[in-house]
C-alpha cells in the first residue's frame, strides 16, 4: 500500500508518502517552503507531490493506492474545493504567496481520482502524525495549536476524547457535543497576540520564546490580567484575556535591539508563563482522561522546548515523544499516516530520526568554483573540526534534509561554541537576525557534556536543559540569557557523518559540542539542495559549506557575488519548476479552460 498525505491549504504546505516494504514502512516527507524558497509557503504543494512521487519511482498519482489531503477548515466554500470559485476570480491574495487563483486552478485539474481520495481532520491529522510516529503502544496524545485536541491511541487506533477548531465538530469526553465551539482565544491565539505586540507575526513564537528569557534582567511587572477563569474542561478560553489588552501599545520597529526592555520582555515573560500554565493544565487533563503513563505531542505549542521540558519535570508522564514537524509542516506526514491505518495498514513504524528527505544531487561544482574563485576539496571530518576550531562557520548539507523545522546536522550551519562573541557574529554576519536569538548546541548522545543537565535524551532539539556555572565558560555561544540551552544529543546510528564530526572537534578542543543552527538567511526556508547551500553561502558570508563528501570553501579570490541575480535566478527555476509540473499533473485543457474562464470574468468586473 502507498500512501500520499498533502497539505493544500493555508502555511506550510507540502507532502508526505508512506509505502510498506519488508523492513518497515518507507517514509518521505518534505515542506514545499525547502522547495519553492518561501517562507511558510501557501503553494498549492506540487513541488513536494513531484519530491515525493520521485522518492519511490512513481510518475503519477494514480500510482498512488490513497491521497489523503488536511481538511483543514471543516467547511469548504464549494465541494472539493478548499479555496473556492469566487476567491480565485477576486485574485484573493491574502499573505505572502498565498495566491487563490493559482491554488485553485491546480486544485480543481489536478489529475487526481477522488475515489481515492481521504479527508482528514486538520487536529486528528496532528494527533496522527504525533502518536503514529512515537515508539509508544498506548498514549495519550495531546495537540496544542489553533485547534485543541486529547486522544488515546492504542495500537493502531487513535480515538478522539475532547477537540474543538477549524469549524469541525467539537468532541467531549469521546462524544460530539452541540452547539459547535467556535471562535474563541486559545492559548496558542493568546501568544500570537503577544508576538505580534511585539512587532512579529504568526510566525514569531520563537522570537517571543526567546524574549522571554531575558525576564531576570528586569523586575517582573504584569502588562495585562489572564482571565483566572478561562478553564472549562479542556476549553481554554482567552477572550478576556485578549480584550483586556486593547489598550496596549505595539513595538513600533526600528532596532529590535530595543525589545529587550522592561515592557517588551515582560510581555513575553507573561505570554511564556501563560502558555506553560495553560500547557501543564492540558497535559494533567490528558494524563486524567487516559490514565496512561507516556504522552504524544503535537502542534504549534509543541516547539516550545521550555515548556516541553517541564512537562517532564512535573512527573505527569514518564515518556514523552514530541514529533519533530509539530507544527503544520507535519500535517502532511499525520494524512499519510492517518490513512495508512484507516485503510487497514497493519506496520508501525517509530521515528527514530528527522531525515526524511531524500540525499541532494551532487552540484557542477567545477564552473561555480571557477566563477566565484572557490575551492573544492574532500570533506574530511578532522580538517572541517580543525577549521571549526580556527573560528570558520561552516554550513553542512549532506544526506536527507530534516522534516520540520530545526536543523539536525544535515542542513545545518556550524560552529564553535566556546568563543564568547560567536553567537553575535552569527546573528549579524550570518544569519542577519536579532541579536537575542539563541543558537543551540549538538553533543554526542553517549557522551553528554556534564556541564549540561536535560531532562532525556533529545534527538529533536525539542528539549530545553539547565547549564552550569561550568558550562556557561566552556560553551557561552550555546546557553541563553535565562541559563536554558536547546540540547539536541546525536547518535552514530542516526547520522554517521554528523556524528564522526561532532566527535573530531571533542578530540581536537576537548569540548565535544558543536553550536549549530539552521542553513538558512533571514526570511528564507532552510536550504534543501547542494545549489541553494552554494546560493546562501555566497550571500551569507559563510567560511565554508560540505557538500556530502565535499568541502567548498572561500579564497583570497572569491569574489562578492551580485545578490539580486542570485535571487533572481531561484525565482526564474522555481517559475520553470512549476510549470513543467502542471503540465505533469494537471489537465492541461480543464487548466487552460478554466483560467481563460477566470480572466474573463475578472475583466469584466474591473472598474
Amino acid at each position: 500500500m502507498i500512501v500520499l498525505g498533502l497539505k493544500c491549504f493555508s502555511h506550510d504546505t507540502g507532502a508526505a508518502i508512506i509505502g510498506e516494504s519488508a523492513g518497515g514502512l518507507v517514509v518521505h516527507a518534505i515542506s514545499e517552503a525547502r522547495l519553492n524558497r518561501r517562507k511558510h509557503s501557501f503553494a498549492y504543494p506540487l513541488m513536494s507531490i513531484a519530491y515525493c512521487l520521485d522518492a519511490f519511482g512513481l510518475k503519477s498519482l494514480d500510482e498512488v493506492d490513497f491521497v489523503c489531503i488536511d481538511r483543514h477548515m471543516e467547511i469548504w466554500p464549494e465541494a472539493r474545493s478548499q479555496f473556492g470559485y469566487a476567491a480565485a476570480a477576486a485574485r484573493r491574495h491574502p499573505r505572502y504567496d498565498d495566491n487563490h487563483r493559482w491554488n485553485y486552478l491546480i486544485e480543481q485539474t489536478l489529475k487526481l481520482d477522488w475515489n481515492s481520495v481521504r479527508l482528514v481532520n486538520h487536529i486528528d491529522a496532528h494527533a496522527a502524525s504525533s502518536y503514529f510516529a512515537s515508539p509508544f503502544d498506548e498514549a495519550a496524545v495531546l495537540v496544542a495549536e489553533g485547534g485543541t485536541g486529547i486522544y488515546h491511541g492504542q495500537g493502531t487506533s487513535l480515538r478522539v476524547r475532547d477537540r474543538v477548531g477549524y469549524l469541525g465538530d467539537t468532541w467531549r469526553d469521546g462524544a460530539v457535543v452541540s452547539p459547535r465551539r467556535d471562535h474563541f482565544v486559545n492559548s496558542s491565539f493568546l501568544y500570537d497576540t503577544v508576538s505580534a505586540l511585539l512587532g512579529y507575526d504568526i510566525f514569531g513564537a520563537g522570537q517571543t520564546m526567546a524574549l522571554a528569557g531575558f525576564a531576570d534582567r528586569f523586575p517582573s511587572s504584569d502588562h495585562f490580567t489572564v482571565d483566572p477563569d478561562r478553564f472549562d474542561g479542556f476549553v481554554v478560553n482567552h477572550d478576556k484575556t485578549v480584550s483586556g489588552m486593547q489598550r496596549l501599545e505595539k513595538f513600533q520597529g526600528g532596532d529590535t535591539a530595543g525589545l529587550i526592555a522592561e515592557r517588551w520582555v515582560n510581555l513575553a515573560r507573561q505570554a511564556q508563563a501563560t502558555l506553560e500554565t495553560d500547557l501543564l493544565y492540558l497535559a494533567n487533563l490528558a494524563r486524567d482522561k487516559t490514565g496512561l503513563s507516556r504522552l504524544a505531542y503535537a502542534g504549534g505549542a509543541a516547539l516550545n522546548c521550555l515548556i516541553n521540558a517541564r512537562i517532564l519535570e512535573t512527573g505527569t508522564f514518564k515518556k514523552l515523544f514530541v514529533q519533530p514537524a509539530a507544527s503544520d509542516e507535519g500535517i502532511p506526514l499525520g494524512c499519510a499516516l492517518s490513512g495508512y491505518y484507516a485503510a487497514g495498514g497493519k506496520q508501525r513504524w517509530v521515528m527514530e530520526t528527522a531525515y526524511l528527505g531524500c540525499p541532494p544531487a551532487p552540484a557542477p561544482l567545477g564552473e561555480i568554483a571557477r566563477t566565484h574563485g572557490l575551492s573544492v576539496g574532500f570533506a574530511d571530518p578532522e580538517a572541517i573540526a580543525a577549521l571549526l576550531a580556527h573560528g570558520a562557520i561552516i554550513g553542512r548539507c549532506a544526506g536527507g534534509s530534516e522534516f520540520g523545522p530545526r536543523a539536525l546536522g544535515n542542513r545545518s550551519i556550524l560552529a564553535d561554541p566556546r568563543p564568547a562573541g560567536m553567537k553575535d557574529r552569527l546573528n549579524a554576519e550570518i544569519k542577519h537576525r536579532e541579536g537575542f536569538r539563541p543558537f543551540a548546541p549538538s553533543c554526542l548522545a553517549d557522551a553528554p557534556p556534564e556541564w549540561l543537565t536535560a531532562p532525556g535524551t533529545s534527538p529533536f532539539m525539542l528539549l530545553a536543559g539547565r547549564v552550569s556555572a561550568e558550562g556557561h565558560a566552556i560553551a557561552p555561544a550555546v546557553i541563553h540569557a535565562d541559563g536554558t540551552s536547546r540540547v539536541q544529543t546525536v547518535t552514530r546510528d542516526a547520522n554517521p557523518g554528523y556524528y564522526d564530526l561532532i566527535k573530531a572537534f571533542g578530540l581536537r578542543t576537548g569540548c565535544s559540542v558543536l553550536l549549530n543552527t539552521s542553513f538558512n538567511d533571514k526570511d528564507e526556508p532552510i536550504v534543501e539542495t547542494e545549489e541553494d547551500a552554494m546560493n546562501c553561502m555566497l550571500r551569507t558570508g559563510l567560511d565554508a559549506v560540505v557538500l556530502g563528501d565535499r568541502l567548498v570553501s572561500r579564497t583570497t579570490a572569491t569574489r562578492s557575488p551580485d545578490v539580486a541575480l542570485l535571487r533572481h535566478q531561484i525565482e526564474e527555476r522555481v517559475q520553470s519548476s512549476y510549470l513543467q509540473l502542471i503540465e505533469r499533473f494537471c489537465d492541461m485543457e480543464g487548466y487552460v479552460a478554466l483560467a481563460t474562464r477566470l480572466n474573463a470574468e475578472t475583466s469584466q468586473t474591473a472598474p
